[in-house]
């Protein structure tokens, strides 16, 4: 029987009960009237006032925009990090070959996973998806790349470098999408309260910047969960 580590089970409770003391301050400071009104806006008004029928996005890429852009700015700083302080070798744990038999059964299905990617970026403010979600499949599929075919063969194609450049431009096109609301006259990241035509609602051409901010958190996300992982793949 394994033996239990008191030393975890302590840190989960420890962990456990400051998330929920944090909550605790954080729904006092907000309130429950405040909260509950947000919450109804949300639901009653967020189709007519942002064109998006997936709530949740509409959410993310447009009342509460700015909290996405700093959600996307803590996976910038983690890949920024990993890839300066990570040793520059290779690992050894990746140049396990193997049969041609998996590497053309993997050939096979990563043209279905990029359809699902921009499937999933494309129609994120209509369905369940968005730039997150499309973004963590962009990445598994350079990881799928990189255990099938190996570290070398992914590098020529894509090395860090080149993933650090898209990932900086995708994020310099969610900051320039939110000067738009600038612009426009309101805030930063402001979209539709700030006049932009948000379209029809169910249609694909619609919710204002919403595709387009999807678009680009897909590429922010995507190549920077892949510089993470190619940087903690190499070792000494």
């Amino acid at each position: 029987m394994k033996k239990i580590n008191f030393d975890k089970v302590f840190s989960f409770i420890l962990v456990s009960l400051l998330g929920l003391f944090i909550l605790r301050v954080l729904y006092s400071v907000a309130g429950e009237e405040a909260a509950r009104f947000t919450a109804d806006h949300y639901i009653n008004f967020g189709v007519e006032e942002t064109s998006a029928i997936n709530i949740v996005t509409a959410i993310l890429f447009d009342y509460r925009a700015f909290d996405t852009l700093g959600e996307a700015t803590v996976i910038f700083t983690a890949a920024s990090v990993v890839a300066l302080l990570l040793p520059r070798h290779e690992a050894s744990m990746l140049k396990t070959e193997f049969t041609p038999v998996v590497q053309q059964s993997i050939a096979f299905v990563l043209p279905f996973l990029w359809i699902i990617s921009i499937f999933l970026i494309a129609y994120g403010h209509l369905s369940p998806g968005g730039g997150f979600s499309g973004g963590v499949i962009i990445s598994a599929i350079s990881i799928l790349i990189i255990f099938t075919y190996g570290y070398r063969y992914m590098t020529r194609r894509f090395n860090v470098k080149k993933l650090s450049l898209i990932e900086d431009i995708g994020a310099l096109a969610f900051l320039t999408i939110g000067l738009a609301g600038i612009i426009a006259g309101g805030t930063f990241l402001a979209n539709s309260q700030v006049g932009i035509y948000p379209g029809t609602p169910g249609e694909l051409l619609s919710g204002g910047l919403m595709p387009l901010s999807n678009f680009a958190v897909a590429a922010k996300v995507g190549t920077g969960l892949s510089v993470i992982f190619l940087s903690l793949a190499r070792e000494d």
